[in-house]
């Protein structure tokens, strides 16, 4: 906790974009409204290449009125990794803000968590063991002693599907003579037949357990007669791809035992004919998609995830929309031609995902050409089919004029996310065409309109973008601002404020003491670390008497550490004795190469971690190109200055010719520990050669031996 937070204080000078632990967590949010490229971690509620395929399909399920979506505040964890509302990772997304209004259904036998892996033909055990149980009771051909024996032997079968080839184990079925004497009718020898096959089955003796089945595949035994046929169907199917999953779970389809999977396909389709409702039906058209994947049949796996999505009712169903949109993504998406697809939601959902740009997976992007031959399969959708040429032209062709011209700009009364879509478009390709004030008054109109989920922070976003990269920042926080999302007013109190801002958020009282803190915090470590010792100095009384307590590491929910500019250095073996922020700001602001004062500005940096490159990398500048591409927090700053470097800080003490001796062996020190271990720089600054930390080195141990720095430092680096 204590490394998560003490990022905290160093926030603000880089991730504009991240709240106060991006250092230690690997997703984080891109905000922005026209991201570019795919990423799963900054997903918006518009239908964009940009966007998870997931989160695109579920969008449009959510229009077809198939699910919802739900309004989640922000967790902790979430602002943690730099989180508002908007942008979201597809995990919250698919976890959290997704509703679904299907039942939940079971997964398939050999599924493999409806993803890539061989599954395990074992799941059905246990299943398999009551519906044996069930069928055993529920047969008047059978006496109590048959029942009971076969119930018996059935309790016996736990198996673990390692292959007898493989494993050594016994390939005979047999059970004691003092059970076996009391089968004498033909149901309960027909019932042992079917424990036999069974764990042939599960041993992976295929051939025995075809064999079997099939010898029951006309039963007078109700079940039997059913289940021996959706066996014989599963039989084949794991026969086919026994060879083709690795130890990992990854597939070589071309391992995959063809012959067997036409004959899976077969069994399958026979069994859901004459059981059209029957107790397997649901997981042998599951399977059957299973038997599409492998089989390299494309559109045959399409039609059926169409089917699933259409008949959510039928008994034949066993796909949640959560695995349907998984499932999709996994076998279909990944290998699709969208010729493929007849389906118009799954067909716009590729057709996004083909609009992004070419990456080394070598999937190429969709022609516009080839987009307009779509239009039968749209006709039921027209306006999704006018979102979608839209959003090639502007996406793909880079026309954000051409996009703009096919954008209606009508606000309808009750809005879908296809229209959100539609509106956020036009508003991007205003954005994009330098019609700052149209694209504005496009926001304006907009957000009232905005009532589902996540709506309204997107257009927040939109308006905050169009006003920071109109240098209007300070509109944001106008006592009548619409823009209340926390983490976009956070993110520009923290990157863009100019010191004026700061002081009039810190002194208003129609601002929330979250942010007059947030202000606080960014106006004193600016003010310290970027040279305005003077303003420091006189802004030091906005630091509020209760200070202390908001430490690192501290409960305090997300209050930056103010208790930071409490600091006073204690001198140790490897340090200086410094006093505190205030008088080292005194120093400064005196003499801005006061050696002392440097030194121990240095010292607060270094204590604090406040000094890695990564750290004051910050943005360089206005991220924008003619797509109205443009990040939250990425223009030049308001507040003016150069960010401290104790590197650079140390140079200036080496370089004067009259210091104090334990000053300028502290500072040769620790310029050379700036190097330790890898080499590589961390104070900041500019580079010095090899060379000279080797006459710095030097320097120290010559003319500074009897100092504490020099006895201690053994290597330079």
């Amino acid at each position: 906790m204590l490394s998560k937070v003490l990022t905290i204080s160093i926030v603000f000078v880089v991730c504009a974009h991240i709240a106060w632990a991006c250092s230690d967590y690997y997703c984080e949010p891109h905000w922005a409204l026209n991201q570019g490229e795919y990423s799963n971690c900054s997903s918006l509620p518009i239908l964009a290449p940009s966007n998870d395929t997931r989160v695109n399909f579920k969008l449009l399920l959510v229009d077809g009125g198939f699910a919802t979506l739900r309004e989640i505040p922000v967790t902790e964890d979430d602002a943690g990794n730099g989180y508002g509302k908007v942008p979201f990772s597809v995990d919250h997304f698919e976890s959290n803000v997704f509703s679904s209004k299907d039942k939940k259904k079971d997964a398939d036998a050999e599924s493999g968590g409806h993803g890539y892996g061989e599954g395990s033909r074992c799941a059905s055990n246990e299943t398999g063991r009551a519906d044996f149980i069930d069928a055993l009771n529920g047969s008047k051909e059978l006496s109590t002693a048959e029942r009971q024996v076969l119930i018996q032997e059935r309790q016996k079968l736990n198996p673990d599907c390692v292959d007898v080839a493989t494993s050594g184990k016994s390939v005979n079925f047999s059970i004691p003579n003092k059970n076996a004497k009391h089968l004498i009718s033909q149901a309960s020898k027909q019932f042992l037949q079917y424990l036999a096959a069974a764990t042939a089955f599960y041993e992976g003796r295929y051939d025995a357990a075809k064999a079997d089945f099939s010898g029951l595949a006309n039963s007078k035994q109700p079940w039997l007669r059913e289940s021996s046929r959706y066996m014989l169907g599963r039989t084949e199917l794991n026969r086919a791809q026994q060879d083709a999953f690795d130890s990992y779970g990854f597939p070589d389809l071309a391992k995959v035992d063809r012959k067997a999977l036409a004959a899976a396909e077969g069994k399958f389709n026979g069994y859901l004919q004459e059981y059209p409702n029957g107790r397997y039906a649901s997981t042998a058209r599951g399977l059957l998609r299973r038997v599409y994947w492998m089989s390299d049949k494309p559109e045959k796996l399409a039609d059926e995830y169409s089917w699933q999505l259409n008949n959510q009712g039928s008994p034949q169903n066993n796909l949640t929309l959560d695995y349907l949109a998984l499932e999709v993504d996994n076998k279909l998406f990944a290998v699709a031609d969208p010729k493929h697809i007849k389906n118009p939601l799954m067909l716009a959902t590729l057709d996004l995902s083909l609009m992004r740009p070419a990456d080394s997976s070598g999937a190429r992007q969709i022609s516009f050409s080839d987009l307009s031959k779509q239009k039968p399969i749209f006709a039921g959708h027209p306006d999704l089919y006018e979102y979608l040429l839209a959003a090639h032209r502007f996406y793909v062709q880079k026309d954000a004029a051409g996009a703009l011209k096919a954008l209606s700009g009508k606000i309808p009364q009750k809005m879908t996310y296809l229209d959100f879509s539609r509106l956020v478009l036009r508003g991007l390709a205003l954005e994009a065409t330098k019609d700052r004030l149209g694209a504005r008054k496009l926001w304006l109109g907009l957000l009232p309109a905005s009532l589902l989920p996540l709506q309204s922070e997107t257009v927040q976003l939109a308006l905050a973008l169009n006003y920071e990269y109109g240098n209007e920042v300070e509109s944001v926080f106008k006592p009548d601002s619409p823009i209340t999302e926390p983490a976009i007013r956070n993110i520009l109190i923290r990157s863009d404020a100019s010191p004026e801002l700061l002081r009039r958020i810190i002194n208003s009282n129609l601002n929330s003491s979250d942010e007059r803190r947030l202000a606080t915090f960014t106006l004193l470590y600016k003010n310290l670390l970027q040279g305005h010792y003077k303003d420091y100095i006189r802004d030091y009384r906005f630091l509020p008497g209760d200070a202390a307590k908001f430490t690192s590491g501290a409960d305090n929910g997300d209050s930056p550490p103010l208790a930071l500019f409490g600091w006073a250095g204690r001198k140790t073996n490897d340090s200086y004795g410094c006093p505190s922020t205030l008088e080292i700001a005194k120093l400064l602001a005196a003499n801005p190469n006061d050696p002392y004062g440097l030194v121990c500005l240095g010292d607060f940096v270094k204590t604090n971690d406040l000094d890695s490159d990564y750290t004051f990398s910050g943005y360089s500048g206005r991220q924008s190109s003619d797509t109205g591409q443009a990040v939250l927090g990425s223009v030049p700053s308001e507040f003016p200055g150069t960010v401290f470097s104790r590197g650079e800080a140390y140079k200036t003490i080496i370089a004067d010719t009259d210091p104090v001796p334990d000053l300028k062996a502290y500072a040769l020190y620790r310029s050379i520990k700036c190097y330790a271990p890898s080499g590589n720089n961390q104070c900041g600054g500019s580079d010095v050669e090899q060379i000279v930390r080797k006459s710095w080195f030097q320097t120290l141990k010559k003319r500074y031996p009897n100092s504490v720095w020099a006895k201690s430092l053994k290597y330079y680096w």
